[in-house]
């Protein structure tokens, strides 16, 4: 059953091209399957993924049928496409990858270029959660956002969980020309809930709501969240919005976590009236919620975390949980970033935190070059190694490590997903 992944994966190579015309035709050829489910659409410069499966977990909880749609993929392909956590079934894939092939073909002869890998994965994803008739379907926002491949549904509730400058070849210089891209989700008519503090994004998102004639939630605003305690397994927090949540456990590290918490609430009560959830269903999703590669504890002795902060606001986030709340001797950073990313700024925030580095290169074409890399630290007097396979570099990790150190593996989705595949093979019990 790898036929449809190995043929999925092949077209990576027609790479990132924005625009909805391709993606149009193609949900049209399959009878705009879009249409026939409610949309939740999650996006952002960081956090939409966990923030879309606390979604969707506590909407299980109250006992729907949710579809997830996250990118990339950590463990396996198929948690791509998620039922009430189920990844989507080999025979499915199969199934409905030959149903998209042949017009992949007819919309090359169309002129409109070959569909992109995100475009006909994105396709499939909206045929099988119709095929399956979810409830509602929380779907992860690609790149931006207004040109998006998710952005063909007319959703039922928008989030924008914070914007940073990212992918500005694609989506803008300032932060408030990325705040037109990502807010280009919003449904004429519907609600926005976001988490963004930067005052150029939220006036760019008021405009955009002002203009569609939505209700834009600012969840900072909306719904106070705290922090009450934290360990290795997790952290809890107390919750208001517009009722008193009580306490929320979430087995997931990272107090970063809290402003993700604070949108999946704010999504939650943003949703239309006929979606009934209780405070109860609320804790269930929370703490039923398991989420790979963010923040991910793999070992203890020593202790290895992954984390695919992948930009200078997550490198923040992931520095400040290095700083505040592990207890070790020395930090092995291990890294792997793609080369369209802000790497300079990345490796100033985590590079003076570690005692020893370790560059590496996922297998994603856009990853950057780790002797590039090591020469712009070797500039700063930095002593680096390079070692060009991600798996070899965990592996390098593992065998220079004390049982009292950290080894933090991130950099990129890509790398963290290589590693955590070959640590728990190999290493990890």
């Amino acid at each position: 059953m790898k036929d449809a992944v190995e043929y999925l994966n092949k077209l990576d190579k027609f790479g990132v091209k924005p625009g909805l015309e391709r993606i149009e035709v193609l949900l049209d050829y399959l009878d705009n399957p879009q249409n026939e489910i409610n949309v939740i659409q999650v996006g952002g410069s960081n956090g939409k993924g966990s923030t879309s499966v606390m979604i969707s977990s506590i909407l299980a909880a109250a006992g729907y049928k949710v579809g997830t749609y996250n990118s990339p993929e950590i463990v396996s392909f198929y948690e791509r496409m998620r039922i009430n956590g189920e990844y989507m079934e080999p025979e499915a894939l199969e199934r409905l990858t030959k149903e998209v092939k042949p017009y992949i073909k007819k919309i090359e002869e169309q002129g409109l270029g070959h569909p992109t890998f995100f475009e006909v994965v994105t396709a499939i994803a909206f045929k099988y959660f119709a095929q399956e008739e979810v409830d509602v379907a929380v779907m992860e926002v690609g790149l931006g956002g207004r040109l998006d491949a998710t952005n063909l549904a007319d959703n039922i509730a928008a989030a924008v969980t914070n914007i940073s400058r990212e992918h500005t070849e694609y989506l803008g210089d300032t932060i408030a020309e990325i705040a037109a891209e990502k807010g280009g989700i919003v449904n004429q008519g519907g609600k926005l809930v976001t988490g963004v503090k930067n005052e150029a994004a939220l006036d760019k998102l008021r405009e955009i709501s002002t203009k569609k004639e939505v209700e834009m939630i600012d969840v900072n605003q909306e719904i106070e969240v705290e922090r009450l305690d934290k360990d290795l397994r997790g952290q809890s927090f107390k919750a208001k919005g517009k009722q008193d949540y009580g306490k929320l456990q979430l087995d997931l590290l990272g107090r970063y976590q809290q402003q993700n918490l604070k949108v999946a609430l704010g999504v939650i009560e943003a949703l239309p009236t006929s979606f009934e959830v209780t405070t109860e269903d609320i804790q269930q999703g929370l703490k039923d919620l398991t989420w790979p590669g963010r923040l991910e504890l793999l070992g203890e002795n020593p202790l290895v975390i992954l984390d695919g902060a992948h930009n200078p606001a997550g490198a923040k986030e992931l520095g400040r949980v290095i700083k505040e709340d592990l207890d070790y001797e020395e930090l092995i950073l291990v890294l792997g970033i793609l080369a369209d990313k802000d790497i300079e700024q990345m490796l100033d925030i985590l590079t003076p935190l570690a005692d020893k580095i370790i560059l590496t290169k996922n297998t994603n074409k856009r990853a950057s070059d780790p002797y590039e890399v090591a020469k712009v630290l070797e500039d700063r007097g930095k002593d680096v190694e390079v070692v060009p396979k991600v798996a070899q570099a965990a592996q390098q990790a593992i065998e220079i490590a004390a049982p009292a150190d950290l080894i933090s593996i991130s950099g990129s989705l890509y790398t963290i997903a290589e590693a955590r595949k070959f640590l728990v093979k190999n290493i990890i019990n």
